[in-house]
């Protein structure tokens, strides 16, 4: 009886050994629809209503450009010139009817600073739609990911699930025979109970992800959302030294802060020319009716009208000093905002380094230790060297290592998506899944 018994349990050991080293089964490829992340992002870029809106707001500042630098709109006039109180047309000479027409022409220069002061400030708006296509790229890359790393436990506590049930099997065993305790029994249930739990909230978060997702897609919420491919790891290509030099001439903000520094000197420009008259040129036909005894020729006239700027301490000297400080504050922001550029990069890159090396250190070493504690804690259990508690104890930390490694890419793959946002270019081409 006790030899048959044994010869049960060294089976069910052997089944598990085998079980626990047998990878996940995974459904076939035509049962599963797998979502990759590049093709993802160019949805997003494509269709993201925060996108659009900027792009359509890009549109509304190209259009200002002709504007600005446009004639203003010519003056047509009528009137009656030198008309008696008694409305005789005839009786005063130089009564006349008279049609006229003028047109302002601003100063030399006026117009062509202005139409550039629009252009740059539509290179600004342009720039605002790049750095919104960073943000939503980073947004839906970090989605991505977590829902990959949800994916990826719920696989994990899948396959402990089914291991700890067997652990559970081999217990009841034990304790049926009087070989064991029911504590043991008891506890493993426990942990079983615990990862329904688990997946039950995986589930649920699941579903928050896969809806935050399309709403960053504009896909309708009632689609289905595919399961993120496998990761693979992919090393941070460029130096710290590098990434700052690619940010200061590839970050939106930057770029958009240049366009607008530009914009306020040529305001600049523009308000120092307005120590200069526009001019004002008028055509004039005025028509008379003749007289009983006479003859009246139409009359022409012309004229040309100027401003006199007499009033330039308090106006045109104001709108220099004005325009001069605005340019001198925008200049100072760049500055703020290029040294918090640098820094950001350095602090992100560092970041992404010690994540890096987190995940080699889960990969190399973390993992493969925890499988080996676990296959010697099987091998201790079987000869009685080891107890129960022992055992479950060595396989739940595995479990936890299994999560926190795939955390650790994922949290490595994060960071990148944050350090290409403030550098304001990807970091690497197509790719990052198999």
């Amino acid at each position: 009886m006790v030899l048959s018994l044994l010869r049960l349990i060294g089976v069910a050991f052997l089944f598990l050994i085998l079980l626990i080293s047998a990878p996940a089964p995974a459904l076939a490829q035509s049962e599963k629809t797998v979502s990759n992340v590049d093709q993802l992002v160019d949805e997003a870029v494509q269709n993201n209503p925060e996108i659009l809106a900027a792009k359509k707001k890009w549109e509304v500042f190209k259009e200002k450009v002709p504007q600005a630098s446009a004639l203003p709109d010519p003056m047509f006039g009528f009137g009656i010139i030198s008309l008696p109180t008694n409305f005789r047309f005839r009786e005063e000479e130089m009564t006349m009817k008279e049609i006229s027409i003028s047109q302002m022409f601003p100063f030399y220069g006026k117009r062509r600073l202005m139409g550039e002061m629009a252009e740059k400030e539509a290179e600004v708006v342009f720039n605002e739609i790049q750095e919104k296509i960073n943000r939503i790229i980073r947004e839906v890359k970090t989605v991505y990911y977590d829902l990959s790393h949800n994916y990826r436990t719920a696989e994990v506590v899948r396959r402990n699930k089914r291991i700890i049930e067997d652990f559970a099997k081999i217990a009841e065993t034990r304790y049926a025979v009087g070989e064991g305790i029911q504590l043991d029994v008891l506890k493993a249930h426990v942990e079983v109970s615990k990862m329904v739990d688990e997946l039950i909230m995986l589930d649920q978060r699941k579903r928050a992800m896969e809806a935050k997702l399309k709403a960053l897609l504009n896909r309708p919420p009632e689609g289905p959302m595919g399961e993120p491919e496998e990761l693979t790891f992919r090393k941070l290509p460029l130096a710290v030294e590098e990434l700052q030099k690619t940010a200061l001439d590839s970050n939106p903000t930057l770029k958009a802060m240049k366009k607008m520094i530009e914009a306020k000197e040529k305001a600049y420009d523009l308000a120092k020319r307005e120590y200069y008259p526009d001019f004002n040129f008028k055509f004039a036909y005025g028509q008379r009716d003749n007289a009983p005894d006479m003859k009246r020729r139409d009359m022409l006239t012309g004229m040309v009208e100027l401003n006199i700027p007499i009033f330039y301490k308090t106006k045109q000297d104001r709108k220099v000093a004005e325009t001069k400080a605005d340019v001198l504050n925008w200049e100072a922001q760049y500055r703020a905002m290029k040294n918090e550029i640098i820094f950001m990069v350095a602090d992100m890159a560092t970041m992404t380094h010690q994540r890096e090396r987190q995940y080699e250190l889960y990969r190399t070493g973390i993992i493969p230790q925890a499988g080996l504690q676990v296959s010697s804690a099987i091998s201790a259990y079987r000869v009685g060297k080891a107890d129960f508690l022992t055992l479950l104890d060595s396989q739940m930390t595995l479990y936890r290592y299994e999560i926190e490694y795939h955390q650790a890419i994922i949290e490595y793959e994060k960071s990148l998506a944050n350090l290409e946002t403030v550098v304001g270019k990807q970091l690497f081409g197509k790719g990052g899944g198999e």
